[in-house]
Order: structure tokens, then sequence, then C-alpha cells
């Protein structure tokens, strides 16, 4: 079983997370951010979430399912409004996580050597700026005791207040325990330490932990944690 469920969706003011399960070894993932916070951010995901959803049921390549989703957004959202995402399939099979950006905060993998790995560096325009904008795939390799931390710039901003927020946060991955959850919930403790700053904006991290199958990657699972 590679997660919990088939399906998930939520969000919290603008940002929303979105996975589904496309067969046992396989799990797609959409973390997003709507520009603003709060309920006027809120407003715009009616205009993409639910195109999203659908084509995380289809066979579509994170990249393919961002430039379907820009198109949409390109004419629904509101002329100066727009949304960062980022798409990532999760595959066990070919040992393989692809990721696509489109002016979304990039994920961090940490392995289980304890290597932190940045995942999604190059990116595309946000959503609904440019309509016929393509964007571009990246290919890593995932294996057992890997941690993939998917999140919006929101957690950055509670973890400091400029451009040193990445790098900070990569030395806490690289530092804290991996396994069975702790890594996630050593970020959440973090997080919720940074009360101040948790008004300021909407705030999403998403943790997937490949567990299992220390010899044959493909009986291995996915374990999924979301922070909201």
């Amino acid at each position: 079983m590679l997660a919990e469920t088939r399906f998930g969706v939520g969000h919290s003011g603008g940002d929303f997370h979105v996975f589904a399960l496309r067969d046992p070894k396989r799990l797609a993932v959409v973390i997003g951010d709507a520009c603003g916070h709060g309920p006027s951010a809120e407003r715009l995901l009616p205009c993409i979430v639910p195109s999203i959803r659908t084509l995380l049921h289809s066979e579509a390549p994170p990249s393919r399912l961002l430039n379907e989703v820009n198109r949409l957004a390109a004419r629904n959202l509101p002329l100066d409004r727009f949304v960062t995402a980022a798409a990532f399939e999760l595959d066990l099979r070919a040992s393989r996580l692809t990721a696509s950006s489109a002016g979304h905060v990039p994920a961090l993998m940490r392995r289980a050597s304890g290597e932190v790995v940045v995942v999604g560096r190059g990116s595309g325009p946000p959503l609904g700026i440019v309509a016929d904008c393509s964007y571009a795939d990246e290919y890593h390799h995932l294996g057992p005791g890997d941690v993939v931390v998917f999140m919006t710039d929101g957690v950055l901003e509670a973890l400091e207040t400029d451009l040193l927020a990445m790098a900070t946060l990569r030395k806490l991955l690289a530092r804290e325990p991996a396994g069975r959850g702790a890594l996630h919930r050593s970020l959440v403790r973090l997080l919720d330490g940074c009360s101040a700053a948790r008004t300021a904006d909407d705030m999403t991290l998403v943790s997937l932990e490949v567990v299992g199958g220390v010899r044959r990657p493909i009986s291995g699972e996915i374990r999924l944690a979301v922070c909201p």
C-alpha cells in the first residue's frame, strides 16, 4: 500500500495540496499557493483545484499537468492574480521522483544518507500569467529512507525574514533524525514555535517518507504527513 488513502485535498487560506494514488506504487502530489493570503487568496482556488483533481487521476506527468492547469488558470483567474504550484510523481517501481514547478518554492529531499537535495529548482512562471507556457520535468532518484518535504513560502517566512530561510531549512533537515515520521514531527514542532510569523502568511507543510523495502524499493510504501 502506498498511502493510507487513495485521494486527498486540503487547503489553508490560499495554500492547497492535492494528492492521488495512481496505482499501488505511484503517488501524484500538487502543492500550491494563490497570491495574497487568507480569504482573498482562498477565493481563487475554485478556479484551479477542481482541474488539478481531475488531472491527478490521469497519467499526465507533472509538466503536462501544469501545462493544462496553466491554460485554465490564464482563462479563469483575474488579470491581477496568479497561483504558484509544483507537481510531483513518486514512483517506487522506477525508484524515481519527477518534479515540475510553476514559480513555487522548491521541495527538499532528505536522503537516507543525510544528504539534502533541492527538488524543483528549475521553474516556469506561476500559473495564469503566460497562457502558452510549457513547463519541464526534472528527475531524482528515490530510495528507501528518503523523505521529501513540500512547502509553501509561509514555511520559509516563519523560519527567517530574509533569503537565508532555505539554507536554514536544509541544515535543519540534515541534522534532524529521520524515520517513521520523526523528521516531520520535528519540523512541526519548530513551526509551532514560530507563532508570531504564523499570522503573516498561510503555511502548509507536506512530507512523504519512503519506508520499508530496504533491499527492494518496489516493496516499500510512502507515508504521508500534512501540517496545514
